[in-house]
């Protein structure tokens, strides 16, 4: 019998993500993913997530001003110990992912690196300081192989690191928060908007506001709920609080409650002024709901108009507001692009696809 790739899995953000990613890999490859435990338990309830195949996972405490001291030198020792033939990264601008990239360049591993944002949000969100793009730029450098999201993400890749001379690859962001298979679906509400997630300016709520106003204008019946905190929540909080067909919940999300979000939307909101990829988007299609999204950075990769939801311009909130009308007031127009939605999730951003598809980039990389 041929030897089972080994993989290593180092995660110390992203815990859903690389969680359902591992588990379309052990069908495949022997896997260890490495946890950091705050982020674990804000995510996702892993123990949800089915798996065909047993895999190991350690959770490790990586927090420096508590136990950081003992968990960063053990989650390395996680990796290093399971004597992988590719170690996986997420691009994250934090000490914890760079140090373990760098010490990997002592080693002959391939280093494996999926880079979520090629180029940093204009507004807010990750890599927007000089701290975090040197760590950025110190992980791109040791990575001997990079993957984002979507084909446009790789142009947006090589424009914000045209030194890299690795090998880049499109390997899709998965559903997120997809329900428990136990638990009965959660039927849609009739005109609810749902804008989800955290509340940075890049995200466009003041955009989606806009857009509330020309509903609420032109007599189309909704109710929009805003769910999420950061920086916009707080600053346009009093503007929402007089808008009366907006709710607001500015408070943790369990994971149960955020399923529960997705699913009791009619339509999912992304009026992003620029964007790579969305989590969100991930989620929206993993509840099986569509969305109306800006046609922005890699988000025309994953949804295509008319099919599992609608594009509109950036920034644009007349453009935003007519397409949502669309979808609220045409039944058969929102039957047909829920149907979409869950095509999407059942093929494309299926985990299983996607770890497939990774698998040979592993091999190719491991040769």
């Amino acid at each position: 019998m041929a030897k089972r790739l080994r993989v290593a899995i180092y995660a110390p953000h992203f815990a859903e993500y690389s969680y359902r990613l591992a588990a379309g890999l052990a069908r495949r490859c022997e896997v260890r993913l490495v946890l950091n435990r705050k982020d674990a338990n804000q995510q996702w309830d892993l123990s949800w997530i089915p798996s065909s195949e047993p895999f190991d996972t350690r959770v490790r405490d990586l927090s420096i001003r508590r136990f950081g001291a003992i968990g960063l030198p053990s989650s390395f020792l996680d990796v290093l110990a399971f004597r992988p033939d590719i170690v996986h990264c997420h691009e994250c601008p934090e000490y914890f992912t760079a140090g373990l990239m760098e010490l990997l360049r002592l080693t002959s591993l391939p280093r494996v690196l999926t880079v979520h944002d090629a180029i940093p949000h204009s507004e807010g969100g990750s890599g927007t300081n000089s701290t975090e793009e040197r760590l950025r730029n110190r992980m791109r450098a040791a990575a001997t192989h990079i993957t984002v999201h979507g084909q446009s993400c790789i142009s947006d890749f090589r424009k914000a690191s045209p030194g890299y001379v690795g090998e880049i690859t499109s390997s899709m962001h998965g559903v997120l928060t997809v329900p428990r298979t136990d638990t009965a679906a959660v039927q849609s509400i009739k005109g609810r908007i749902l804008f989800f997630g955290r509340m940075w300016a890049y995200k466009g709520l003041d955009v989606f506001l806009d857009a509330i106003d020309l509903l609420a204008k032109r007599r189309v019946r909704h109710h929009a709920v805003v769910a999420g905190r950061g920086p916009e929540m707080v600053r346009l909080t009093t503007r929402m609080a007089a808008m009366p067909t907006i709710e607001t919940i500015d408070a943790y999300i369990s994971a149960a409650d955020t399923s529960t979000l997705f699913q009791s939307a009619e339509v999912v909101a992304l009026p992003y002024k620029d964007a790579t990829q969305s989590g969100v988007l991930a989620s929206a299609f993993g509840n099986h709901r569509p969305v109306v999204a800006s046609a922005t950075g890699g988000i025309p990769d994953v949804v295509t108009d008319g099919i599992n939801g609608l594009l509109v311009p950036p920034g644009d909130a007349t453009a935003l507001a007519d397409a949502l009308e669309r979808v609220l007031t045409s039944r058969s127009l929102a039957a047909s692009l829920t149907d979409g939605a869950r095509e999407t999730a059942q093929g494309s951003l299926n985990w299983d696809h996607i770890a497939d598809n990774l698998f040979t980039s592993y091999r190719r990389v491991a040769a």
